[in-house]
């Protein structure tokens, strides 16, 4: 369930801009986290941001749809808590209320097992996940999540709980809402300015996607698709990988977020949102 109280906020900067960067008319915006991984069973978290004047209140589950790469829905079983995938604790604590104020963000789990049984072509891949936060609100899509079901066709859910709040700025070791510990120390990165990462990535995808079907990519055709999306020529960079035939690329969309991924010919396009280098830069190369 979610409902709505009035309050008043602005806007994350817009990718590429100083501009407010676009609240959906819903007034929240979601995302998800690159799944943990461990023996075939997958956690991802839902993240939903609340980008708008109102306050907002959670209760319950999400409601939650898989679409392949034509958006045709997926058919699974959904459950609430981890029973039908694994036992997980954190994934069956009781649903509660959850109350947002703008700029606050909460988070729900999606719990699934990547196995194959039977017939391999029964492998099921979602491209884009499809939530609604409770009864009366409308579904928003999450692009590019690449839930990788196998023939399970089985998803557990965690109720909605409050994500830890950071307003960006220095890593620290401690556990918090943004931190990510990767080859190098990175800025946290507050929702504000994760969800301009996310815009950005948005558009990146499918822009290089049209130009790795085509073939033939160079760095100098990635940067120049990159810059025809409005990103600043300065900030914006292209180069071949070191480790394998592609071309990797940054992108610094505003703030502390940062979008970097590759072009490779046999395999989709990544486009990773992070916070930045505390020592500059953003890819892990």
């Amino acid at each position: 369930m979610l409902a709505e109280e009035p309050s008043g906020r602005s806007g994350p900067a817009a990718a590429g801009t100083g501009r407010p960067a676009p609240c959906p008319e819903s007034g929240i915006a979601m995302w998800v986290r690159e799944p943990d991984a461990a023996m075939g069973l997958r956690s991802m978290s839902v993240e939903l941001y609340n980008c708008g004047a109102k306050v907002r209140v959670l209760e319950g589950y999400p409601k939650v749809k898989l679409l392949d790469a034509h958006l045709k829905s997926i058919k699974v079983k959904v459950g609430h808590g981890s029973s039908s995938v694994a036992m997980v604790e954190s994934y069956d604590r009781p649903p509660g209320k959850v109350t947002l104020k703008p700029g606050e963000v909460a988070t729900a789990g999606i719990l699934w097992r990547n196995l194959v049984t039977g017939d391999p072509d029964g492998a099921v891949l979602a491209e884009t996940l499809e939530v609604t936060p409770g009864p009366g609100h409308r579904a928003e899509r999450v692009p590019a999540v690449g839930i990788d079901l196998g023939t399970t066709r089985k998803l557990g859910l965690s109720p909605w709980a409050r994500a830890r709040q950071v307003n960006g700025g220095r890593s620290s070791n401690a556990p918090h809402y943004g931190a990510k510990r990767v080859w190098k120390q990175r800025l946290e990165l507050s929702p504000a300015d994760r969800w301009t990462g996310e815009l950005a990535a948005r558009r990146i995808r499918p822009a290089l996607e049209q130009l790795r079907a085509k073939g033939g990519f160079t760095a100098a055709s990635v940067r120049t698709t990159l810059l025809g999306l409005g990103f600043p020529g300065n900030t914006t960079t292209a180069y071949p990988l070191k480790t394998s035939p592609g071309i990797g690329f940054e992108v610094y969309p505003g703030g502390a977020s940062c979008v970097h991924g590759s072009l490779q010919a046999d395999r989709r396009v990544t486009a990773k949102v992070d916070g930045v280098r505390e020592e500059g830069g953003c890819a892990n190369f």
